[in-house]
């Protein structure tokens, strides 16, 4: 025997059901659903444009920050116009954030990376809503304005001073805050200061600052979506924002800081770094140039030192025309004893070169790093054999451009005594805003 169960039917508001209900019953089923209807549109319009704007944002912060810890890192460079030649390179690296193959030759990429979609024209920098058209093909890359010589508080880069609370009042809530001419309580503009600023934008056409040619740019306004369809009324007055004709302004803007050195490489040819000096007698330990933190303060910037170490490890050495008792130091912070120096000086002792800090705690108890230090050797000044002779110059605080990092807080020991404050440091660039 077959049993037939009872047919389900769907509840609640079918098409018989709806067709059978008294007409102001309909009006309100309709009524309710158009007002449901608005208000899931203007939630899609908020969910999809802010949310496109918000990836732009962290787009351009990307590149911001690439940008600002160049520009910083090139700040001492051996070239013959080390600002200029620092822009450039923050310029091309804010592009190359955004280009797969890091080769801008190439033309656009597979995945057509970029700081946001544009609308329209593009270029223009204003939304067209009637004839625009949305080109994922076309996304905005930023083309930054050097700002050499004028180094202008409203520049795509700029050099600067970071400070990062108020010495005033440092629980102060607005010392982070950019003012509307881009001028900032945190950031002071200085040709050659020890922090570096880079900064995009995506403005109107009717902002005078954002588009001078050699110190700022700005691409087009992020483009509304969902918010085109919104009940929002335009207006004609190019002076009155409207969201419909001028889209979303985002701006991102980063902050590098030179901070002292807590870890550096050994120099390879082409790259600076510790200066090897010799090997020691365990296999793999290198000695490199160490300066007494005291004695090295007491060596006038510019100021030419002479370092001899001979096969035992101990050193003479003058700074300055005068013997220096015990400093420089090398080789401090590995074994004592006999080295092995190479007979043939080191390609690497030639140009800018690493040099350790050094104090010893309690007189004569174990030595301890205090940071690190920039020479400047020559080669030809340099004798190995069974000495190893070197002359070299004392510089004063110089950004590693490479093969060094710093920390954006506290560093080393600070129960360590105080290097005096005639010392020169090499500092490295870390993102502080």
């Amino acid at each position: 025997m077959t049993t037939t169960g009872a047919t389900s039917r769907p509840r609640g508001l079918t098409r018989e059901r709806f067709r059978a209900a008294p007409p102001g019953r309909r009006g309100v089923v309709v009524l309710f659903f158009a007002f449901f209807f608005i208000a899931f549109l203007g939630l899609c319009a908020v969910v999809v444009d802010l949310g496109i704007a918000r990836t732009t944002q962290l787009q351009m912060q990307t590149s911001a920050d690439v940008a600002a810890l160049e520009g910083l890192s090139g700040r001492d460079a051996a070239v013959p116009d080390p600002d200029q030649q620092r822009r450039q390179s923050a310029s091309l690296l804010a592009q190359l954030v955004f280009d797969e193959d890091l080769d801008l030759a190439t033309g656009p990429d597979q995945f057509l990376l970029g700081a946001g979609l544009v609308l329209g024209t593009g270029v223009s920098g204003v939304n067209d809503p009637i004839g625009g058209v949305l080109d994922p093909a076309a996304p905005w890359i930023p083309t930054l304005q050097l700002n050499v010589g004028s180094n202008a508080q409203s520049g795509d880069l700029v050099a600067g001073a970071f400070t990062a609370l108020d010495p005033v009042d440092p629980a102060r809530v607005d010392w982070h805050v950019e003012s509307g001419d881009y001028s900032r309580l945190d950031f002071i503009p200085e040709d050659r200061g020890p922090s570096f600023l880079a900064r995009l934008r995506r403005t109107r056409t009717t902002e005078p600052l954002d588009r001078v040619p050699g110190v700022s740019s700005s691409g087009p306004t992020l483009p509304y979506l969902f918010g085109l369809g919104s009940a929002a009324l335009g207006t004609p007055d190019p002076a009155v924002y409207d969201p419909r004709r001028d889209g979303i302004t985002v701006r991102a803007a980063a902050i590098a800081d030179a901070r002292p050195v807590t870890a550096a490489g050994l120099a390879r040819p082409g790259l600076p770094g510790l200066a090897p000096l010799a090997t020691g007698g365990t296999p793999g330990t290198v000695r490199w140039l160490s300066f007494d933190a005291v004695e090295w303060a007491a060596i006038p910037v510019r100021g030419q030192f002479t370092a001899v170490l001979d096969a035992n490890g101990d050193i003479g050495g003058t700074a300055a025309g005068e013997a220096v008792a015990g400093a420089p130091r090398l080789g401090a912070l590995v074994s004592e004893g006999p080295v092995l120096i190479p007979s043939e000086p080191s390609p690497e002792l030639d140009g800018l070169a690493y040099a350790s800090i050094h104090v010893r705690e309690s007189g004569a108890g174990a030595l301890r790093i205090r940071g690190f230090v920039a020479v400047q050797l020559e080669v030809s000044a340099v004798e190995a054999g069974p000495t190893l002779r070197l002359v070299g110059i004392k510089l004063d605080d110089t950004v590693a451009p490479a093969n060094a990092t710093a920390q954006p807080t506290a560093a080393f020991d600070l129960s360590l005594p105080p290097v005096a404050p005639t010392d020169a440091r090499l500092l490295a660039p870390v993102l502080a805003r």
